[in-house]
């Protein structure tokens, strides 16, 4: 303790022959100021992309029910399994059409909380409309 408050003092007479305006103390609340907003940086990152596979195939989706937060950033792979299909939602301006054994990559951050219907919107055989599944979005927390 007693060799911090000798550092001090010499800190503050050396700062103070160069510019008496500076002390000691102005130098420990930079550097504190200078921590605090590396902290705060790092803690501002975006959260990371959460990717979620999903298996097109007559006449279902895999999984039925995709489950993410408002303002989460989401990244789907979308893969045909068979023929051509289609994934759609309608409320969310989502639309990707998959060649047979095609992939799509879709990327969001819903907005608004709610249960979206999601489907298939490339004919994909006499199943087709039975294709359904729900993207179902929660608050953030």
């Amino acid at each position: 303790m007693a060799a911090a408050a000798t550092a001090l003092q010499t800190l503050n007479m050396t700062t103070a022959r160069a510019n008496p305006r500076i002390t000691a103390s102005h130098i420990v609340g930079c550097a504190l100021l200078g921590t605090l907003s590396l902290a705060v940086a790092q803690t501002t990152e975006p959260e990371p992309i959460r990717t979620i596979d999903v298996a097109l195939s007559r006449f279902a989706f895999e999984p039925e029910r995709i489950e993410v937060r408002v303002g989460e950033r989401v990244r789907l792979n979308v893969r045909s399994m068979d023929s051509a299909h289609g994934f759609q939602v309608k409320e969310l301006g989502l639309d990707a059409r998959l060649p047979a054994r095609g992939h799509s990559v879709i990327e969001l951050s819903p907005k608004k909380a709610g249960a979206y219907r999601v489907t298939c919107s490339e004919y994909c055989g006499i199943g087709h409309s039975r294709m359904k599944a729900w993207l179902i979005v929660t608050p953030g927390t």
